[in-house]
């Protein structure tokens, strides 16, 4: 029904030529009709405006083709603030499937709590073929250890922030969450251009500063899992440098006081010793995405050891298992 809200969904296409008519297909079998879709392809090498092109013609959609390849997916998300007229915006990456019932639920939900900015739901896991391979169940029991995405709440965005979202993603994949429009805009920052991994851990943590959050364990998503991916893309030193920026930006979202910094930061800062980049590989990282973030960064952390001295043998103790750990691996290879 027309007087249902409207929904401005963004489908940010890079290169998944082979995807995109199961994805499209999946948006236009959804139970909620009053959506506008736009899609934004960033300059594909493969087919993907061909098929777009068609696909454009068979439903109608706007189609925005880049001339040239903007380095990062953010960049869509960047234009859907201007352009999205919908109450709520739904980015759906261009390889995944949705449940025809995704935007009903997500919707219902949001309107029936209006203090709430964020819905997300369970995703399957699926391969290249779009066969159900796991669920995002194990990535919450796995990695949280904890049940609570066992079944469904309601809770404190800002709580959810401190709690949570500091130490990790708690959307496990953005086709997955529909956000308040008004949020999205808040959240979004010019920044998250510069990150090709975590920018959406950052920007969702962004998005529970201004409001709560609804979950629900039901699989309304199909989240795929395949090599070519910007999360296979990205080097060791990069990804450790977008972590350990990402928890800093975070951080100062927050209210905690400074002396909970280092516990936070302690195995990011370290991480170099499990993996192949070196220390120095990772301090490059970091200064090629903010070289005055990362002194802010740097001295925030100096700051919290020193107002935290017993950490300070905490974290030398962990440094030396890590040390000694990478040392048994080298040997053992």
């Amino acid at each position: 029904m027309l007087s249902e809200p409207l929904v401005t969904v963004l489908i940010p296409s890079y290169n998944h030529g082979r995807y995109l008519r199961e994805r499209i297909a999946s948006i236009y079998a959804q139970t909620h009709r009053n959506f506008e879709l736009i899609v934004i392809d960033d300059c594909s090498q493969d087919d993907s405006a061909d098929i777009i092109g068609k696909l454009q013609a068979l439903h109608g959609f706007k189609y925005i083709g880049n001339n040239h390849n903007s380095g990062t997916p953010f960049a869509a998300w960047e234009r859907i603030c201007d352009l999205a007229q919908g109450k709520y915006i739904w980015v759906c990456e261009s390889d995944d499937v949705a449940e025809p019932t995704f935007l009903e639920i997500a919707i219902r939900r949001l309107e029936g709590s209006p203090q709430a900015v964020l819905f997300y739901t369970n995703s399957l896991v699926i391969n290249e073929a779009s066969e159900v391979i796991g669920h995002t169940e194990s990535y919450f029991r796995d990695v949280w250890r904890d049940s609570r995405w066992e079944q469904e709440f309601s809770a404190n965005g800002p709580e959810e922030l401190v709690r949570f979202q500091l130490r990790g993603q708690t959307v496990p994949n953005m086709s997955s969450a529909l956000i308040r429009a008004v949020a999205f805009r808040q959240a979004f920052i010019p920044f998250l251009k510069r990150f090709r991994l975590t920018g959406d851990w950052l920007f969702i943590g962004n998005v529970l500063r201004y409001g709560n959050v609804e979950f629900s364990p039901t699989p309304l998503n199909r989240f795929r899992k395949h090599e070519v991916t910007s999360r296979v893309r990205v080097k060791s030193a990069r990804s450790q440098a977008e972590f350990i920026l990402t928890k800093y930006y975070l951080f100062r979202g927050t209210k905690l006081p400074v002396i909970e910094f280092a516990p936070l930061m302690g195995a990011d800062v370290i991480r170099f010793l499990y993996e192949p980049a070196t220390c120095w590989d990772v301090v490059k990282s970091l200064a090629g995405i903010s070289w005055l973030d990362t002194v802010r960064c740097s001295l925030l952390l100096l700051v919290s050891t020193i107002k935290y001295p017993a950490y300070l043998g905490k974290f030398k103790e962990r440094y030396k298992q890590a040390k000694a750990r990478r040392k048994e691996n080298v040997e053992t290879y």
